[in-house]
C-alpha cells in the first residue's frame, strides 16, 4: 500500500514563477503583474514517487496544480485517469470541482506541484470571468485617481470639494480574501480601490450570488451612506490591494450634498410640463410596497436591482425618484452612472 503524506509538510522547492502559474486556468487570463502580486498566496512543494496527494472523500481547503511528474487519479470504481505535468491537457487544478475529493491522487513519479487556498481560487476565477463577461480588460497600470476624477459623478462635485476629498482619504492595505463590507451591517465608510480587485456578492435564498467585479478606481460602499440603510451587499477582495477610505461625515459633506438634487411636488408638475427633456417618475420601493400604494404612471425598479438594470433607462430623460430614504441612494447611483436624477420631496 502506498505511503500517505501531508503535502503541507513537504519541503518547498525553488520559488514559483509567474510563467509556471500562467500555464493554468484561471491564471492564464491575468497579467504577469497580477499573478506576481498573488505569488505569496501560492505554496510550492514536491512529492516522491508512490505518495498519496489526497484521498477520495477527503475535504481539502486547497487546490493543487501539477507542474512536473505524473499523478494517477482513481475514482470510486478504481478507474484511473493519468495526469502528466507536461501534457497539454494539464491546465486545471487536480480534482478541484468540489471541496470534497471525488478521486484519490497518487504520484507515479517524483512530482513538483503548487497549491492555493480554494477560497482564493474561487475569488480569482470569479473576478476574471466577470471581467470577461462585461468585456472589461485588466489594466494593472490604471490610475485610480484619474478614473475617479473623470467619472460622471465627479463632474457634479465642486472643484473645492474635490481638493478636500482627496485630502480626507486614508490609505488602507488589504489582503486577498479579506471581507471589506458585510451585507446587513451599518455603513460608516466608503472606499475607492487604489490597487487590487474585489468581488460584490449578495445573499439570495440563502445562497451567495456574485454580482460584479471591481477594479482600480472603482468606488463602493457609498449606497449605505446615502440611504442610511444597512449594507445591501458584501465586498470581498480577490487580490491584495490598497483602498482609499472616506468616512461617512466627509462623504456626506463633500460628496453627497453637492451631488443629490431635490424637487418638490409642485416643481415636478412644472418639470413635466415645461422641461426641455422628458421626465420619468422612478419608484424604487419593494414590489409589496408599490402594490399597497402605487404611484400613477411611475416606473418601478427596486433599489437593490437598480445598478443591474441601468440599461433599461435612457440618459435622454430626467428621473424623479420616490421611495422614502432609498430615493437618495437611487439618485446617487443614477448620477454616478451619468443619468439626470432628482429626489422627490413630498409635501408634509
Amino acid at each position: 500500500m502506498e505511503d500517505s503524506i501531508n503535502p503541507s509538510a513537504s519541503a518547498p522547492d525553488t520559488a514559483l514563477t509567474t510563467e509556471q502559474i500562467q500555464r493554468f486556468i484561471p491564471f492564464d487570463e491575468l497579467s504577469a503583474h497580477a499573478v506576481s502580486e498573488l505569488l505569496p498566496h501560492f505554496r510550492a512543494y514536491s512529492l516522491a514517487d508512490k505518495k498519496i496527494l489526497f484521498k477520495r472523500g477527503e475535504e481539502d481547503d486547497e487546490c493543487h496544480f501539477l507542474l512536473e511528474g505524473t499523478v494517477d487519479l482513481a475514482d470510486d470504481q478504481f478507474r484511473i485517469t493519468q495526469i502528466k505535468g507536461d501534457d497539454d491537457e494539464n491546465f486545471l487544478a487536480l480534482d478541484a470541482s468540489h471541496p470534497i475529493h471525488r478521486h484519490a491522487a497518487i504520484t507515479q513519479s517524483p512530482c513538483q506541484l503548487f497549491a492555493i487556498k480554494r477560497q482564493y481560487l474561487e475569488l480569482i476565477t470569479t473576478w476574471s470571468e466577470l471581467r470577461q463577461a462585461y468585456d472589461q480588460e485588466e489594466d494593472s497600470e490604471h490610475d485610480w485617481l484619474e478614473s475617479l476624477l473623470t467619472s460622471d459623478l465627479f463632474n457634479r462635485v465642486p472643484p473645492a470639494n474635490i481638493q478636500k476629498l482627496l485630502a480626507r482619504f486614508n490609505e488602507r492595505e488589504v489582503s486577498l480574501g479579506e471581507e471589506i463590507i458585510h451585507e446587513g451591517e451599518e455603513g460608516h465608510e466608503c472606499y475607492v480601490i487604489k490597487s487590487g480587485k474585489a468581488i460584490v456578492s449578495r445573499k439570495v435564498n440563502n445562497k451567495q450570488e456574485t454580482l460584479a467585479a471591481l477594479g482600480s478606481g472603482d468606488l463602493f460602499g457609498e449606497d449605505a451612506l446615502v440611504s442610511n440603510l444597512p449594507r445591501n451587499a458584501s465586498i470581498t477582495m480577490s487580490s491584495n490591494g490598497v483602498l482609499m477610505v472616506l468616512t461617512k461625515e466627509d462623504f456626506d459633506t463633500l460628496l453627497k450634498t453637492p451631488v443629490v438634487e431635490y424637487v418638490s411636488e409642485n416643481q415636478l408638475s412644472a418639470l413635466i410640463d415645461e422641461g426641455d427633456t422628458g421626465t420619468v417618475v422612478l419608484d424604487v420601493r419593494l414590489p409589496q410596497e408599490v402594490a399597497a400604494s402605487p404611484i400613477h404612471r411611475a416606473t418601478t425598479i427596486p433599489l437593490a436591482q437598480l445598478r443591474s438594470r441601468l440599461n433599461e433607462l435612457s440618459k435622454a430623460f430626467v428621473y424623479v425618484i420616490t421611495g422614502e430614504g432609498r430615493a437618495e441612494a437611487a439618485a446617487y447611483i443614477l448620477t454616478e452612472a451619468g443619468y439626470q436624477a432628482r429626489v422627490l420631496k413630498r409635501s408634509e
